[in-house]
C-alpha cells in the first residue's frame, strides 16, 4: 500500500515538474467568444432635404427581420408615399437569409438589407404613378443608420 502512494506521488510530482499538467489544460477546447446580438427591436428614422425637396424612411426591426416601412418623398408639389408591413393585403415579404428581405409592392420591389444599427431599401422599377401620381418609375435607394437623423439617398429623386 505505501508503494502505491509512491507511485501516485512520483507521478504526480513528474506531472508537475514537467509541464504536463498545463499542456493538458492548453489542449481543452476553449469556449468562443460571443458574437454581439442585434437588439429585439429596432426602430430607425431619417430625413433629408428641405420642406420642399425631402425624403424620409421609418422602420421598425424586430428580432433582426424588418417589419415594416414608410418611405416618403417630396419633390416640390410632387408626394410619395410607400408603405409595407408583413402580413398586410398590398405586399408579399420574402426572407432570403443574412438581414436581406424582398419585399413586392403592388407595382414594383423593395430589397431591405439590416445590418444592426444600419437599414436599407432599395426600390426597383415601382410604378411612381400608383404612389406619387406621377410619370416613371422609382429606382433608387435610402440608407439609415441609428446613429445619423439624415438619410443617405441615390437616385429617389431621378
Amino acid at each position: 500500500m505505501i508503494t502505491r502512494i509512491r507511485e501516485t506521488a512520483v507521478m504526480v510530482c513528474l506531472i508537475a515538474f514537467t509541464g504536463a499538467a498545463t499542456a493538458a489544460e492548453s489542449a481543452r477546447p476553449r469556449k468562443a467568444a460571443k458574437t454581439p446580438r442585434a437588439p429585439l427591436m429596432e426602430r430607425f428614422s431619417c430625413r433629408t432635404g428641405p420642406n420642399d425637396e425631402q425624403a424620409r424612411l421609418i422602420v421598425e426591426v424586430v428580432k433582426s427581420r424588418p417589419m415594416e416601412f414608410a418611405y416618403y418623398s417630396r419633390l416640390g408639389t410632387s408626394v410619395c408615399s410607400i408603405h409595407g408591413r408583413r402580413g398586410d393585403a398590398y405586399t408579399k415579404w420574402e426572407d432570403n437569409g443574412s438581414g436581406k428581405t424582398a419585399v413586392r409592392l403592388l407595382e414594383g420591389t423593395a430589397q431591405l438589407e439590416y445590418k444592426p444599427g444600419h437599414f436599407s431599401i432599395k426600390f426597383a422599377e415601382v410604378d411612381r404613378m400608383r404612389y406619387c401620381g406621377m410619370e416613371g418609375e422609382l429606382n433608387g435607394s435610402v440608407e439609415v443608420s441609428s446613429k445619423k437623423s439624415e438619410c443617405a439617398l441615390s437616385g429617389v429623386f431621378d
